[in-house]
């Protein structure tokens, strides 16, 4: 046989197939193709909203704040520049260097930013929240979605150099942190164990990334408590500018850094997190595992119930093979089908899942949505149909017989 007969042949089992799949969808079959499309539908839909929840969450698990401009961070690999404190990525000199940054031009605001894990205790209620220090000043109004309005201005216990200036005690709490602690606004707060610190505010209207209980207190206080007021030591910096012009001139500031946009750390922030990649294959593994096992048993009844026809086709004439061609090109349509309905679906299902989250616990999205979804949900769609054609034609070819 010639290649253009082959050609020939197989174009005309494929158009067949087609025709014969939108026949049943639409007239003979309704039901039971319909039903088939729509467990791939359900499947791929969900495979969608957790890869887009995956990533949305690897994104939030950083301090990263929509009111931020530019954000300096050390890099992750190389070895540290001397400005850079030794026992973790952390800068040192931050005080000095957040001077400099807010004496650039266009700057309108600029603070270290240092996190830390600590014990909170409150009236008896111990509990263990993220820890924020930051040096607040005009127009630097949030991080990580709770309000520094709280904060006395240019972190007083940092005076003339040295830490011995008047120590405030001051900590804001996010709704969480509030919540979970049951404090309010001037109850007094025991953290690391010092027992100095006062809430100053409750973040009502805050519901910070993944709803994490988050307290944002003075720079320099924290870095006592921490041990990094030794070497002034913070994580990272935050700049707020309107000028991208000033990205120049915060490169230079320390050797072995990285100066990123938002955009650039929000991508950073999930390439970096084992989280969106751990959740995108569970739901890509149980996506296809259920789907595969759907199509099998929806399009399985399917043969065993046309068994007549199939040997109806045999007795005209009709090859094993080219049933098995017709029942494949047939799957692959219901599967393929399912998975771009279902992928748009789950698109869908990401704006209901923001909508909900941002009316419930979070003020922004907790799930990434974007247009590549779509034909990634086509394509598992497909790889569906493809690890259910060996069962499939498998079972065709018994049904018919086998007829050469």
């Amino acid at each position: 046989m010639s290649l253009r007969t082959l050609f020939a042949r197989w174009s005309g089992v494929i158009s067949v197939g087609v025709r014969q799949t939108i026949s049943r969808a639409t007239q003979t079959d309704q039901t039971r193709i319909r039903f088939s499309i729509l467990g791939v539908v359900v499947v791929i839909a969900l495979l969608v909203v957790v890869t887009g929840i995956g990533i949305g969450l690897a994104t939030g698990t950083t301090v990263y704040d929509d009111d931020v401009d530019y954000w300096i961070v050390p890099e992750n690999d190389g070895e540290r520049s001397s400005l850079l404190a030794t026992d973790q990525p952390q800068f040192g000199s931050v005080h000095d260097t957040s001077d400099r940054i807010r004496a650039i031009d266009d700057v309108t605001f600029a603070s270290p930013v240092l996190s830390d894990v600590n014990r909170l205790e409150v009236d008896g209620t111990s509990e263990y929240i993220l820890v924020i220090g930051v040096i607040n000043q005009p127009g630097f109004e949030t991080i990580a979605d709770v309000s520094t309005a709280g904060l006395t201005d240019d972190d007083p216990y940092y005076a003339d150099g040295g830490y011995n200036g008047d120590w405030t005690g001051e900590v804001v709490l996010s709704r969480s942190a509030s919540n979970l602690l049951e404090a309010d606004a001037g109850d007094e707060v025991t953290l690391a164990g010092n027992d100095s610190f006062t809430v100053t505010a409750t973040d009502d209207g805050s519901r910070s990334a993944g709803d994490m209980p988050t307290a944002v207190v003075q720079l320099s206080e924290l870095q006592t408590l921490s041990g990094d007021d030794e070497h002034d030591q913070a994580d990272q910096f935050i700049v707020g500018t309107n000028s991208p012009a000033v990205e120049g001139d915060l490169k230079g500031l320390y050797p072995q850094s990285e100066v990123l946009t938002r955009g650039e750390l929000t991508a950073s922030a999930t390439m970096d997190s084992g989280l969106p990649f751990a959740l995108a294959l569970t739901a890509f593994v149980v996506a296809v595992s259920v789907g595969t096992l759907f199509v099998l048993t929806t399009t399985g009844l399917e043969v065993v119930a046309d068994r007549r026809q199939l040997a109806t086709l045999s007795a005209l004439g009709m090859s094993t093979r080219s049933q098995l061609g017709l029942i494949g090109v047939q799957t692959l349509v219901v599967t393929g089908l399912g998975g771009l309905v279902g992928a748009i679906a789950g698109l869908g299902g990401i704006r209901l899942a923001n909508y909900v989250a941002t009316e419930t616990i979070t003020t922004g999205p907790i799930a990434v949505s974007h247009l590549l979804f779509v034909p990634y949900g086509l394509v598992v769609g497909l790889l569906i149909g493809l690890l259910s054609l060996p069962v499939l034609l498998i079972l065709t070819r018994r049904v018919t017989g086998g007829v050469p």
